[in-house]
Order: structure tokens, then C-alpha cells, then sequence
């Protein structure tokens, strides 16, 4: 059940299930990773560690995109230290693996799936997002989940596209309990010792990424406006391999902006 009204984490409880994460908890911010960053960059906090926020009014996706986040909800940032065997274009695929091993179990839920490069997505359903950042020596993870605030509370023009743990379960979810599962999950998955464990946990990823075998259209910076054609997975690199005709084309950034189901 949830904590107490007007308490949407218990801090002891937190701090305790986090350890070895150093825990930075405020009431209200305007976005955990800008508040993260200024931290570590003035050496004010030694990595690992979690900022959360009980809400936060400003916060970010990739590129211009903004994140909706509302009371129930989970808006936090981890901050861990880069991991040689970690390449930064792994680190939204694997944080995004970590999430997902955090809420399938506690919400029996298997649906849940990945959507390169940051998302986690029930169908077509946003379930939750990731920003990743690299400084100097930390690599920062936002992390929104949509918990127990879902479409009845959203915007009108997220109604469609966003989904709650609360309304795929039926059930009310303990955001201090949630919170640190995604902890010890993050936290497992970015100590990895070696690449060919980096490279067994993109293997996962790949095995839950629902947009593989479906036509996607995306927008990526890097090309021509939009590209189109059949995903056919995620490579080595963790780059999108999009078949166009008879070329494979990987692409390591862009946003998937449609998704449709193979035919015939």
C-alpha cells in the first residue's frame, strides 16, 4: 500500500534498502537530473548515489522533450560510476533492461517492454522513461515511472499514450518499495565486470524490445528527416538496425515516432 498521505516515501526505509547508494531526497525540484548534475559536478556527491523528488516541475526528456510527472509517480536520477565495459550508447538499453527486471515481478505483469532507446512501453502505452547524461566520471540515469498517477490524471494529449503500474495491476503501489527494487536492479546491472557480461545483458534487452519485427518510422538527427522500415533489432553496439528494401541501416541515436504491426 502506499505511505501515509502527503509522505509518498518513507526516507529510513529508502536509505536502508538503497545502501550502497548514497540517498538525496527534496520535496519539490524543477528536474533531478539538472539538481544530480549540478551535485556531482561540484563534488558535492560521491557516486553512487539516487536524487529523488517528491515532484518536479520542469522535468526533461531527450532532446526538447518534457516528462509529465505527478503525485504517485516516481521522478529520480541515479548517479553511478561509469563502468569501463559500459559503452554510453549501452546506458539508456541497459537502465531500461533494470527497470523492466524491477516492476515485472512485483507486478506479474510481463508485457512490459522495451522500445529503443529510453522507454518502457505496454503496447503502445509509455510506462516509463530514462535520461541518460555523461559527466566526467558518473553517467546520470533519470528515471520516471508512472506508478500510481496514470491516463485519468494525465493531459489530454498523453491520455492515449501513458499507462500506470496502477491501472495495469488494479492495485495502489508503494513508491518506497517500487523505488528501491529499480535501485538494487540499476545497481546490479552497472557493476558488471566484464563486456561479455555487458553484452549478455544487451542479449536480454533485445529478447524484451517490442518494436523488433514491427514496422517503425523514426525521426534521427543524424540522417535525413524521418527513416522508415521493418526493426530487426538491436546490434552489438546497441544501435537500432532498421531494414529499408534490402539494406540494414543502424542508427544510434533518433526516436521512434511509429509503430506498426507486420502484414501478410
Amino acid at each position: 500500500m502506499p505511505e501515509a498521505l502527503g509522505e509518498p516515501y518513507d526516507l529510513s526505509r529508502l536509505a536502508d534498502g538503497l545502501r550502497p547508494l548514497e540517498l538525496r531526497h527534496t520535496r519539490a525540484t524543477g528536474s533531478t537530473n539538472d539538481w544530480a548534475k549540478l551535485e556531482a559536478q561540484s563534488a558535492a556527491v560521491c557516486a553512487p548515489a539516487l536524487f529523488v523528488a517528491d515532484s518536479q516541475s520542469a522535468g526533461r526528456g531527450r532532446g526538447t522533450n518534457t516528462w509529465w510527472s505527478a503525485p504517485g509517480n516516481i521522478t529520480a536520477t541515479f548517479v553511478v560510476v561509469q563502468n569501463a565495459h559500459v559503452a554510453f550508447g549501452l546506458v539508456p538499453l541497459l537502465a531500461g533492461l533494470a527497470v523492466r527486471r524491477a516492476l515485472v515481478p512485483i507486478t506479474a505483469c510481463d508485457r512490459i517492454g522495451l522500445k529503443w532507446p529510453n522507454d518502457l512501453v505496454v503496447g503502445r502505452r509509455k510506462a516509463a522513461g530514462l535520461l541518460c547524461e555523461r559527466l566526467q566520471r558518473v553517467d546520470l540515469i533519470g528515471v520516471g515511472v508512472n506508478v500510481n498517477a496514470g491516463s485519468n490524471e494525465a493531459p489530454a494529449e498523453l491520455r492515449e499514450r501513458i499507462v500506470s503500474l496502477r491501472e495495469l495491476t488494479g492495485n495502489p503501489w508503494d513508491l518506497t518499495d517500487v523505488l528501491c527494487k529499480i535501485g538494487r536492479e540499476m545497481h546490479r546491472v552497472f557493476s558488471v565486470k566484464s563486456q561479455k557480461a555487458a553484452h549478455e545483458l544487451l542479449q536480454e534487452y533485445s529478447q524484451h524490445h517490442w518494436p523488433t519485427g514491427k514496422n517503425i518510422e523514426l525521426v534521427d538527427t543524424e540522417r535525413a528527416p524521418r527513416v522508415g522500415g521493418r526493426c530487426v533489432g538491436i546490434d552489438s553496439q546497441g544501435r537500432l538496425v532498421v531494414r529499408t528494401g534490402q539494406k540494414c541501416c543502424p542508427l544510434l541515436t533518433g526516436s521512434i515516432v511509429s509503430v506498426t504491426s507486420m502484414t501478410g
